[in-house]
């Protein structure tokens, strides 16, 4: 199974997701589950934000080496999910990729719980926020992400 993670820039929220995902994944059972990640904005090579790094290296998550990576229409085509952060990368997504074999979902549909909610908000852009605001942001992360990885247990157990 392969899983897309998605911003915009690829520097702030998706590599927060992708490295959380990954740890969590693994310390689940299902480190089988691959996970890459993309940016809408087609910036390559560009570093995490210093407050993405900084919000999670207190929780023992290393993004120092994180670059950027624009989205490309063969990695939607080869990932079985793809994780958006605002529903205008789910539309960038239906335009660019409408081909793409993938279930889409936004983070934040499973920040009520292990199923995905309707209703869901986006998780916004913290680019240029103060550190507080990534911090608050990675607490949110964490909650969707956890609920997430109960919900690819439960799936993976069920196929």
């Amino acid at each position: 199974m392969k899983i897309l993670v998605i911003c915009s820039g690829n520097i702030c929220r998706s590599p927060m997701v992708a490295a959380y995902l990954r740890h969590r994944l693994n310390r689940s059972g299902l480190s089988h589950v691959v996970v890459s990640q993309g940016g809408t904005l087609r910036i390559d090579g560009a570093p995490a934000a210093k407050e993405a790094v900084e919000a999670m290296a207190e929780i023992d998550i290393d993004l120092s080496g994180h670059r950027s990576r624009a989205l490309s229409g063969a990695e939607v085509r080869s990932s079985e999910w793809v994780v958006a952060m605002d529903y205008d990368h789910l539309e960038i997504l239906a335009q660019r990729f409408p081909e793409g074999r993938d279930t889409r979902f936004l983070l934040r549909a499973f920040e009520a719980g292990p199923q995905p909610g309707p209703g869901a908000r986006d998780l916004k852009d913290p680019v240029g926020a103060p550190l507080k605001v990534f911090r608050e942001q990675r607490n949110l992360i964490r909650v969707c992400v956890d609920h997430l990885v109960l919900y690819l247990k439960h799936q993976t157990t069920e196929s």
